[in-house]
């Protein structure tokens, strides 16, 4: 009785072409969106599609929200997680503060980013009044730690 219950149900799915259609709900590009771009709620809004299309979809718009396009991503297409990236905490050529601390001691100076990166990131800075090129490491405030 109940296998046949479920043979019922999956022909009625089938419909006349003899496959089984299974659908989800995922998070598409209202608009195109490029790379660099901060996703904002306005940019993206929900649709049914064939599982075929969705293995790597996003399902809910929070999970998308505020995060960077590594790719374009087209209108009407599924927004996937490998296409998207965490926002960066510190930007390519924006200035930043450098800071050297040891026990007794803390020197802070001016740099220039020279590239983008997030937290916990190794980075290139260029001492501002030196010129010298530094690596640190950026601080959740946006500072990056030198010597350590």
């Amino acid at each position: 009785m109940a296998r046949s219950a479920i043979a019922l149900v999956l022909f009625m799915m089938a419909g006349s072409t003899g496959a089984v259609a299974r659908e989800a709900l995922v998070v598409v590009a209202r608009v195109t969106i490029y790379p660099g771009e901060v996703l904002r709620e306005s940019m993206l809004s929900d649709a049914v599609l064939e599982i075929a299309e969705t293995d790597d979809a996003i399902r809910g718009r929070e999970e998308a929200v505020g995060k960077v396009a590594r790719r374009t991503l087209f209108a009407g297409r599924p927004v996937s997680t490998s296409s998207l990236d965490e926002r960066y905490t510190i930007a390519n050529g924006s200035l930043v503060q450098l800071l050297y601390e040891k026990p007794g001691i803390s020197i802070v100076a001016s740099g220039l980013a020279l590239q983008s990166a997030r937290e916990g990131d190794a980075i290139r800075v260029r001492n501002v009044e030196s010129g010298l090129a530094v690596t640190g490491v950026v601080s959740k405030a946006g500072k990056v730690l030198v010597g350590n």
